[in-house]
């Protein structure tokens, strides 16, 4: 079997790796991968939908797998599937749920689901009338794709006034700033939530802890992620159920039944368990339409299940059939960014603000085996060395029979990595 899997970061170097370990696959492309990612399989610079359509059908491709949201928004599965191709991902139109915050918000408040009190602005003067009448603290989000940097929580009104300034003015995030989503702040216990579905059976995978703040003790801006570790420390069989049948299935069966759209792939929950009277209630703060990134990067190591037969079956309609095995030993992911820096023109603040690139990295050869190392931002530069191309750099996977010893591997050995301004949390699987 051969196996396209799109994209070029951590999350896309963590799946092209599963698939590179089942022994139903001779062979892996990645479109259009990185220099770490080239180590594991093939890439290949495609760079549009159309040219992946067009390399899947000349090499005859029987299964491709999308770890971005921006080809899935862009139809990449309508696109395969027209040609009669085997894809793992969302259409188009279930892609809404990810690309506007603001229609996916109001889909889940038509369907009943636990979501924060919320209104949508296209209009950046009506956003802070809304702001200053409502009284409570809010969270502004652009509508669109913002590379899981276009949520501001803020503390008071006028910090809200100006993620609106910023959002909707300044457009710091391009056009998916034209609308925002206003929400109220909710305070509770942060959780990302994963299920395979076939638009109709969904199961659930293992959930993990991430952290999205930029600096240690969950301070500073919100980021793509910083690190992440599996099992989750207080995720039980009873609140899964209760996210099942709170949220995960009258979505997908209410998203098929009341607007026509059948969802397949991975749905990936951000939720805020907020405690009400004895109850633990899941609000849904986001939908993201495929594998997050770093939670990845420890949730794919820790699948026994071949991801070919999880992919088979979720082509085939029989996803209810299958029970994915896992590994219970812990899984931590631990993030190397760009940090601060000296330019020409004064300081580079660091990811997620501006940072340099093309600094040599150094060490990643010295890693434990016994460790994954997955790449999002590097490349060759012309000399051969091992180059920064991103704000998130790479990160290394450790496993332990507990947290603490998975915690203590990744720390030793990332301190073996180094280029210029290098940035990483040392509180990660600190609890």
């Amino acid at each position: 079997m051969k196996v396209l899997v799109v994209g070029s970061g951590g999350r896309d170097h963590a799946i092209a790796w599963k698939f590179s370990k089942s022994p139903r696959v001779e062979r892996v492309y990645v479109a259009h991968g990185n220099a770490g990612i080239a180590a594991t399989a093939p890439c290949v610079n495609l760079r549009t939908i159309e040219e992946m359509a067009d390399f899947a059908q000349k090499e005859r491709i029987d299964l491709t797998f999308v770890g971005p949201e921006k080809p899935l928004s862009a139809g990449i599965t309508d696109l395969f599937e027209s040609r009669g191709l085997a894809i793992i991902g969302p259409d188009s139109k279930a892609s809404r749920l990810e690309s506007s915050k603001c229609d996916a918000k109001t889909m889940m408040r038509e369907l009943g689901i636990p979501v924060p009190e919320f209104e949508n602005f296209s209009d950046s003067d009506k956003a802070r009338d809304y702001i200053r009448s409502v009284g409570y603290p809010v969270v502004v989000k652009a509508d669109g794709l913002a590379a899981g940097k276009g949520s501001l929580v803020c503390d008071t009104a006028s910090q809200a006034e100006e993620a609106v300034r910023q959002i909707m003015e300044e457009r710091v995030f391009g056009d998916a700033g034209r609308r925002v989503d206003i929400e109220k702040r909710l305070y509770g216990r942060e959780l990302s939530f994963f299920c395979f579905t076939d638009g109709t059976s969904i199961v659930p995978m293992v959930a993990a802890q991430d952290y999205k703040r930029a600096r240690e003790n969950d301070e500073g801006k919100n980021t793509g992620g910083m690190g992440s570790y599996s099992p989750h420390p207080w995720l039980d069989d009873s609140l899964v159920q209760t996210i099942m049948t709170r949220v995960a299935q009258p979505l997908i069966a209410g998203v098929r039944e009341k607007y026509g759209i059948v969802y397949r792939g991975v749905l990936y929950l951000g939720l805020m368990l907020v405690e009400s009277q004895q109850e633990v209630i899941p609000y849904v703060l986001e939908i993201n339409i495929r594998l997050g990134d770093p939670e990845a990067q420890v949730i794919l190591p820790r699948l026994r299940t071949d991801l070919v037969d999880v992919c088979e079956a979720i082509l085939a309609g029989r996803l209810g059939s299958l029970k994915p095995e896992w590994d219970p030993d812990y899984r931590l992911c631990l993030i190397a960014t760009s940090g601060m820096t000296k330019g020409k023109k004064g300081w580079y603040k660091g990811y997620p603000d501006r940072y340099k690139i093309g600094l040599p990295i150094d060490g990643v050869d010295r890693i434990d085996p016994e460790c994954l190392v997955f790449h999002s931002g590097t490349e060759m530069d012309s000399s051969g060395r091992l180059v920064t191309t991103g704000g998130r750099v790479l990160c290394i996977v450790s496993s332990g029979g507990t947290l603490g010893r998975a915690r203590e591997k990744a720390l030793a050995e990332m301190e073996k990595v180094s280029f210029e301004g290098i940035y990483y949390r040392k509180d990660i699987g600190l609890e």
